[in-house]
């Protein structure tokens, strides 16, 4: 199993649950988060510059699914997520140990 985590515009993050329902993934984490990369500049304001403020805002996916579907996962990503320009976002993919459903353990 992996775990593909992409992060994304949040201008994007719709079109991107979307391709993904259509490539068959019923089941996704999404959240707000903010970030920063070599890709983008950084306004500093006020003293931390680490303060939201500060950072730029992008939608964090997170999908498990099973290896042979990995490909067509990231494929459907990039492209409802590519606008062609710096601060598209990325994805990674991780091997997944183990998982297993709460609902399923018993008590």
């Amino acid at each position: 199993m992996k775990l593909i985590t992409a992060y994304v515009r949040t201008q994007r993050a719709a079109q991107v649950v979307r391709a993904l329902y259509d490539a068959g993934v019923r089941g996704l984490t999404a959240c707000m988060v903010h970030g920063m990369s070599g890709e983008t500049s950084i306004f500093l304001h006020g003293l931390y510059p680490f303060e939201p403020a500060n950072l730029s805002e992008s939608v964090k996916i997170e999908v498990i699914c099973e290896d042979e579907l990995v490909d067509g996962i990231v494929t459907a990503v990039a492209q409802a997520a590519r606008t062609g320009y710096p601060g598209d976002g990325i994805i990674a993919v991780q091997e997944v140990q183990s998982m297993v459903r709460i609902r399923d353990i018993s008590a």
